[in-house]
């Protein structure tokens, strides 16, 4: 919708705006303050230049002198049953909302929600309303008894009363209701009517079409419909515009055409016929299967499977974010252009090598960020599963360069790519292999998904190139130890223990090395928690999605109830983010990826990424590109003061001139976080500040500068 100079853009998640003069781009998203991230439609009130937004669960903000006023009166609402919200239309001071049980009354002067109109169908039970308009003084409700009408602001008729609606019962089936030029216009059965002076006619000459959207913008009805765009004029002349498949079509105060759909960003035709797009920086969609960082760089997956592990043929590839940029694979020039579904992400050591798994196109290799290679059936032992689907999903690699692989629902499971290429595949007693790691004994730990009695397949390479014979982990005692058959999540730690996450809950393997000793101490272990009033299993009755591993060897977890930060050994929760605590857009966490040279934290969520600036980065045992931010401190600031480049667990210590150490801190991983503070809580005083740090053993050091302006 258009308010003043700027577009505001409903996509799959959240809005965005774009200046039609200059064409800059603004987010409104939980980060600048929003309430939520699911919007189910906007308004403008252009009385009281204000914009009304409303999420699907209810609640509702206004954008009002660029404040944000929450109004979550239908959100907490008692209503039995779904809460719906359809559409909505403004009205002078009143907000008209179209939801599942009826018509909500929202007044933009004073704030806050007067009315509502609830149980209007036959016989006062409850219906739903797709869509509303007020045309001469009469609001217009579509509902599946029919189209139903009543005076729309006469004090005098009570609306919350089914006994004051009129229906012309015979169209049972109505959206889109909308005003134009005198005329009310509605679709029913996919058949388009207008409403004039007490008749009901057919438009388009009742012809049966896909209609997506229409919109009153002043000299025109727009309409978006399947088979293409279209505009009905004052004259009552209908004109085409062409472009099929999209979603909905405005025209702006300056004739230009605006209209966006599936996968098409935003597409603007001026009055010379010019086309132009403007889309937001990021990735194409919002689904994200896993994130793995290297560098300073990270990489995104977009595909996955259902539930049943069934393809849900996404073809949007991977996306790769660095220095707050998004780079979409290229679509129409790279090598992976029909590989659907892409899944679990790898990099080698060296980190030049990067492997994309699939499910059901094989394996993409990418040679130092760009794609070289496919693996299936044709040259390599990845070979085709049900429905002749190539599914590699996890990827890991052993100190001796072999790259194994998961090749789910085959007879021969297991995969190896050698370090001289060869390729060769293991019978391992089980179809289905999934997400895998290495540990330091070169043993490959493998997911068994969808089979609850054999969580984990673990073996190992023989000399001679043959494997150890499989050992299968569930739970119970000596039988691995798990909370749960269904794992969903595993990953080995810098100590070299492996982290387990399962629809119940953690497990931690302490003693790897032993897992083929069997016994006790070669099982899953649970963390004991004791918070002062409970003694539990930590995170024990979470569904764990995902777990990755930070520089300073502390865990991020992702569930189902939001993403968890934990002690090294798990021993504390130092953050749990939410949706209702954080920008998170959603509780739902699929995956956590992590960039190791910045420790930005990036969550994908069901409704979309989010990041974090963390505070721990990967490092060695020497000081690297050292780096002190923000430098100088200004008068006024008072956030963190970061030390980047350490050595791996430094010891930092920052002292004024004359040698007085003002405080002292450990660095996490490669990062130190200073609060700007003294050991005494207190702000230094202007001056020139010496950060001296050294790495664990002493053996290397460095000075650091830093100004302080007060």
């Amino acid at each position: 919708m258009q308010v003043e100079d700027k577009l505001y853009v409903l996509a799959d998640i959240g809005i965005y705006t774009l200046g039609i003069n200059h064409g800059e781009l603004g987010m409104l998203t939980k980060v600048e303050g929003f309430a939520e991230s699911e919007v189910a439609c906007m308004g403008y009130s252009e009385d009281y230049n204000t914009v009304v937004i409303v999420y699907r669960s209810g609640n509702i903000d206004l954008l009002k002198d660029n404040s944000i006023i929450n109004i979550p009166g239908i959100k907490r609402s008692p209503i039995v049953g779904l809460k719906k919200m359809n559409g909505i239309k403004v009205y002078g001071k009143y907000a008209l909302i179209a939801t599942s049980f009826g018509v909500v009354v929202l007044d933009v002067d004073k704030e806050e929600i007067t009315d509502d109109y609830q149980n209007l169908g036959i016989g006062g039970r409850s219906i739903e309303v797709s869509s509303l308009a007020v045309n001469k003084d009469t609001l217009f409700l579509g509902t599946t008894e029919g189209l139903k009408y009543a005076p729309a602001f006469d004090p005098n008729v009570n609306l919350k009363n089914f006994s004051s609606w009129n229906t012309a019962t015979e169209y049972d089936s109505i959206y889109l209701v909308e005003e134009f030029n005198g005329k009310l216009y509605f679709v029913n059965d996919s058949i388009l009517y207008h409403y004039d002076n007490g008749e009901i006619s057919v438009t388009e000459n009742g012809l049966s079409k896909g209609y997506r959207s229409l919109r009153n913008t002043g000299n025109n009805l727009m309409m978006c419909r399947w088979e293409g765009l279209a505009q009905i004029n004052k004259d009552n002349s209908i004109e085409e515009l062409g472009d099929p498949f999209m979603d909905y079509v405005i025209r702006d105060d300056r004739s230009n055409l605006w209209f966006g759909g599936f996968y098409r960003g935003l597409i603007k035709v001026d009055t010379e016929g010019n086309y132009s797009y403007a889309t937001p920086e990021g990735p194409y969609g919002i689904g994200t299967y896993d994130m793995m960082g290297v560098g300073k760089k990270l990489y995104v997956t977009s595909g996955g499977h259902t539930t049943a592990y069934a393809p849900i043929y996404n073809d949007r590839g991977y996306y790769v974010y660095e220095d707050g940029d998004w780079t979409n694979s290229q679509k129409n020039t790279s090598i992976a252009n029909f590989m659907l579904d892409l899944t679990n992400i790898f990099i080698s050591q060296d980190q030049n090598d990067i492997w994309l798994g699939s499910f059901g196109t094989g394996l993409l290799h990418l040679d130092r960020g760009s794609p070289s290679e496919i693996f299936d059936k044709t040259n390599s032992s990845i070979t085709e599963g049900p429905g002749d689907r190539v599914i590699a999903f996890g990827m890991a690699e052993d100190s001796r360069g072999n790259l194994w692989v998961a090749n789910y629902e085959t007879s021969r499971a297991l995969a190896v790519r050698r370090a001289d290429g060869s390729w060769e595949d293991f019978n391992v007693g089980t179809r289905r292999l999934g997400e895998m790691v290495v540990d330091r004994s070169d043993q490959v730990w493998s997911l068994v998904p969808r089979t609850s009695s054999q969580g984990i397949m673990v073996t190992k390479a023989n000399d001679d190139g043959s494997i150890q014979t499989p050992r299968f982990l569930g739970t119970g005692k000596r039988s691995g130890g798990l909370p749960d058959g269904n794992v969903k999540a595993i990953a080995a730690d810098k100590d070299d223990e492996i982290w387990v996450g399962t629809e119940t809950g953690l497990a931690v393997f302490y003693n790897p090395s032993l897992v083929f000793d069997g016994g006790e101490n070669a099982d899953a272990q649970q963390i004991i928690i004791d918070d002062g009033n409970d003694v539990g299993y930590l995170l024990g009755n979470e569904v764990i999605n995902d777990i990755k591993v930070d520089g300073a060897n502390r865990k991020w977890i992702a569930t189902n109830n939001g993403a968890w930060l934990l002690e090294e050994d798990g021993g504390a929760v130092l953050m749990h983010f939410t949706e209702e605590n954080s920008p998170l857009p959603s509780n739902i966490i699929n995956t956590i990826g992590i960039i190791p040279g910045t420790g930005e934290v990036f969550f994908g969520t069901k409704n979309g990424i989010a990041s974090f600036r963390g505070d721990a980065t990967e490092s060695g045992d020497m000081h690297s590109n050292t780096l002190v931010f923000p430098n100088p401190v200004d008068q006024g600031y008072d956030g963190p003061i970061t030390i980047t480049g350490l050595p791996e667990n430094a010891t930092v210590k920052i002292a004024d001139v004359a040698g007085r150490v003002v405080y002292e801190l450990i660095a996490n991983g490669g990062t130190a976080v200073w609060d700007g503070r003294s050991f005494s809580g207190e702000k230094p005083q202007t001056g020139v500040y010496l950060i001296f740090s050294a790495n664990e053993n002493d053996e290397e050091s460095l000075v650091s500068k830093l100004l302080i302006v007060r």
